[in-house]
């Protein structure tokens, strides 16, 4: 095997993180797909999130030092809350197991994000969006 020189060792590592970075952005893509216009969901999947996740605060928004999630659940479910900074990049992701009612948790370790606005969606282990929304860092 030829040893790659610098160059070509720093192009291929460019290549490999463009790639990463589009499979990203297509994945992003396929779930906006799935979901309707302006990013609302269609129909059924409205059905089956508002069913399953009624009601979600998301406080403070602008937020600086940290984020408090207000989740109330129909019924226990084991979620992924991921967040994405304005390049789809996940800045912070956890599970989570929901409980039938009301659960609260607070996504800190966030005062040293930028600013800028960030997505935050809940997701089942489907793969299933079932909660998305725009929040900012002041």
């Amino acid at each position: 095997m030829i040893p790659l020189s610098h160059n070509q060792s720093t192009e291929k590592h460019k290549a490999e993180k463009n790639a990463v970075s589009m499979r990203q952005k297509l994945n992003r893509l396929l779930q906006i797909d799935q979901a309707g216009p302006n990013g609302n969901e269609t129909s059924s999947e409205v059905q089956k999130s508002e069913n399953m996740i009624p009601k979600v605060v998301v406080r403070p928004n602008p937020f600086f030092t940290s984020i408090t999630l207000d989740v109330t659940c129909a019924q226990g479910k084991h979620v992924i809350v991921r967040m994405f900074d304005e390049d789809d990049k996940i800045v912070k992701m956890f599970s989570w197991f929901l409980v039938k009612g009301i659960n609260i948790t607070n996504i800190s370790e966030v005062e040293f994000l930028p600013s800028g606005v960030y997505s935050l969606d809940i997701v089942d282990l489907e793969g299933d969006v079932l909660y998305s929304t725009q929040i900012s860092k002041g």
